[in-house]
């Protein structure tokens, strides 16, 4: 049986955005908000999720990944807004928003998707909308959820926290109980 890895690429975050991302999820919890919270030290920016891929292909994804960065300079983003997917009404994320060099981030995640989209398992079909996950919202959890696009409301008037974007990031994921646990496998500097 082969070995696999679950990876994804992504943006790693600085301190203030993981302290955003708890303060955040803090706020809901307090309105006694219920629902699958990340742990704010494992949050990151997504660009592109592989799933499952055999052990031997990881140098091949490496130099993929390599690729897409070349030619690309760092960008500064900011976190800024909330809200969730799909909607307010029946949501199943809770999220922070990312607005700044947009343009610039897009153009990577498609750099990425092109020199190692094949690696995934599933092509995304929808629009890349950047985001930084706060909660998986589960059935169960939607009646907890009154007064919420008020709350997140809140959240959207916060200030800007600007951060640098100077490396993409390929990580291991791997599933327990109490929680994900994200390795990095390797950094590609941009620029």
């Amino acid at each position: 049986m082969r070995e696999e890895w679950r990876l994804f690429a992504a943006l790693s975050l600085p301190d203030e955005v993981r302290e955003r991302v708890a303060a955040a999820i803090a706020q809901l919890q307090a309105r006694g908000y219920r629902a699958k919270w990340v742990d704010p030290d494992a949050s990151h920016l997504t660009i592109k999720f592989f799933g499952s891929v055999p052990v031997s292909a990881v140098p091949e994804l490496i130099a993929a990944l390599r690729a897409s960065v070349l030619g690309s300079v760092p960008f500064e983003l900011r976190v800024n807004g909330a809200g969730a997917f799909p909607h307010l009404e029946r949501p199943r994320v809770l999220w922070l928003g990312i607005n700044g060099a947009v343009r610039e981030l897009t153009q990577l995640v498609a750099r990425v998707e092109r020199t190692a989209g094949h690696f995934a398992e599933a092509t995304e079909t929808r629009p890349y909308h950047p985001h930084i996950t706060l909660a998986r919202v589960r059935p169960e959890d939607l009646p907890t959820l009154r007064g919420l696009p008020r709350e997140l409301e809140r959240l959207a008037k916060l200030p800007p926290i600007p951060f640098s974007v100077e490396h993409l990031t390929l990580y291991r994921s791997e599933l327990f109980r109490s929680g994900p646990r994200y390795t990095v496998v390797e950094e590609f500097m941009l620029g």
